[in-house]
């Protein structure tokens, strides 16, 4: 099977689902050929240049996030929210001809194709200047290939665990391809090794300070426990997160924070807190407006992304967990029916005008103790007190009063207890997806007419592949369920 990741398709692909937010920047963050990497500045520039692909609607700045919660059972959208990047993925509403979101497609792409001219530049001593000062910069660049691979695999390929990797996943590419040139489109199993050693080779590469809005060694180190994880690498999993918790505490460059400061972690002026690994950054000249996630979540600015009712009154249930401070109930002129907001990514004030320059964590030190919780579970053994310590740490920051036992330490719990950690992050549905576990919407103010049960069987699961790619491989598989046009 071949799929051609032509430039030429790229570019188009991005023209028409990403609109020109990227192609408008200034030069200094639009670097994107080998030639053009010369001086250490263009090196900075064009990692500078990935960040901002990453900083857009169609990827980090919205889409990655909404994906990856209105598919799940924890938010959904609102009925007035028709047309908003969320109603088509709510209703699983894609086809090769409308891929939704063809970005999470050609963004990726984007993003490895320059990252790898980065590294092509660097490697090939294109660049004046010392070993040191371009070790940091080749890190990020893998890194930055490593997580656009990630997901990737996981909006293309069949969780791993359902048949051991052996799915189509996607095209992998170990150099900045040229017109014409085609490649495989390997298995999930091939891609998450992929993305192991790309991540193997770039964190002892990366810098061990904080380099807020950069991936640095302790962020790409999280990547490697979260990929272990998503392909039941149990054991490696829980010792990668368990190494890097340890290693932090003796750093005390990040830290799990409190109970105490748990609701101003989110405040908006918190940008790059204690447990921010890697953060999109945002700021009030780049931002991405009103498309960005905080409007599209604000009761002030769309409305799009509500609370599902069956899980914000799971929350309110525990009226001691800290965590209900992040949702705020609202009653709708229109149809005088309450609704329930996450208040995650608030504006200045939580109730007032929302802002276009929140930053948003792609990976925060909590998930890194609940991947070595689940990850110690399923490993068992000698690994599994250790895991409910991690899983408990979490349960107890949000309430005190609460504990989890052994004989309470079961997957749905450890799942359960991501739902209420990382909701509005954008990790439910994957989480729920990966463990072979069914999605079930119904009920409350859930909307018609859409799936209402789904699981890795459900022919929608993952994205298609674009009816572009066909137009050069017409003999190349779709993925289970779409058709090829």
């Amino acid at each position: 099977m071949k799929t051609n990741i032509l430039l030429t398709l790229l570019a188009a692909l991005l023209m028409m689902s990403c609109g020109s937010d990227f192609l408008d920047r200034e030069p200094s963050d639009q670097i994107t050929t080998d030639k053009a990497i010369t001086e250490l500045s263009d090196v900075r520039n064009s990692v500078n240049g990935l960040y901002a692909l990453m900083a857009s609607t169609y990827y980090y700045n919205a889409a990655m996030f909404l994906y990856g919660d209105v598919k799940g059972d924890n938010m959904q959208p609102t009925y007035w929210s028709s047309g908003r990047q969320s109603y088509p993925y709510y209703y699983f509403d894609h086809s090769a001809a409308v891929p939704n979101d063809g970005g999470l497609w050609g963004r990726p792409y984007y993003i490895i194709r320059n990252a790898y001219n980065i590294v092509k530049a660097i490697d090939e001593g294109k660049v004046d200047a010392s070993a040191e000062e371009l070790a940091n910069y080749k890190g990020e660049a893998l890194a930055a290939i490593a997580l656009s691979y990630f997901d990737l695999t996981r909006l293309y390929g069949y969780p791993y665990a359902k048949n051991n990797g052996a799915s189509p996943g996607v095209p992998l590419l170990d150099k900045a391809i040229g017109y014409g040139e085609e490649v495989d489109r390997n298995t999930v199993a091939e891609c998450y090794d992929f993305i192991i050693s790309r991540l193997q080779e770039a964190i002892p590469l990366l810098s061990r300070t904080r380099n807020d809005g950069h991936l640095n060694s302790f962020a790409a180190r999280a990547l490697l426990a979260r990929t272990y994880l998503y392909c039941e690498k149990n054991r490696e999993a829980f010792e990668t997160a368990h190494q890097l918790i340890a290693d932090l505490q003796k750093t005390g460059l990040y830290h799990l924070v409190g109970n105490a400061d748990y609701v101003d972690m989110f405040a908006h002026g918190s940008k790059f807190g204690p447990e921010a690994l890697f953060q999109i950054a945002n700021t009030s000249t780049a931002n991405p407006g009103r498309d960005g996630l905080s409007y599209l979540l604000h009761w002030w600015g769309y409305a799009a992304v509500i609370l599902t009712d069956d899980f914000a009154q799971m929350m309110k249930n525990d009226a001691g967990d800290v965590r209900n401070r992040l949702i705020a109930t609202y009653q709708d002129s229109g149809d005088n029916l309450y609704y329930n907001l996450l208040l995650k990514y608030p504006g200045e004030k939580y109730y007032d005008v929302p802002s276009f320059d929140n930053n948003y964590t792609v990976i925060r030190l909590s998930e890194v103790y609940l991947i070595a919780a689940e990850a110690g579970l399923k490993a068992g053994d000698d690994l599994k007190p250790q895991a409910l310590d991690y899983l408990n740490a979490i349960v107890q920051r949000a309430n005190p009063d609460n504990y989890v036992t052994a004989e309470q330490f079961t997957l749905d719990r450890v799942l359960l207890e991501r739902a209420k950690e990382l909701v509005g992050e954008g990790h439910r549905y994957f989480d729920m997806l990966r463990n072979g576990k069914t999605i079930v919407r119904r009920g409350g103010k859930h909307l018609t007419n859409a799936p209402e049960e789904i699981n890795w069987n459900f022919n929608k699961c993952v994205l298609p592949i674009s009816r572009n790619e066909f137009i050069f491989n017409p003999n190349m598989a779709q993925n289970e369920g779409y058709s090829k046009d």
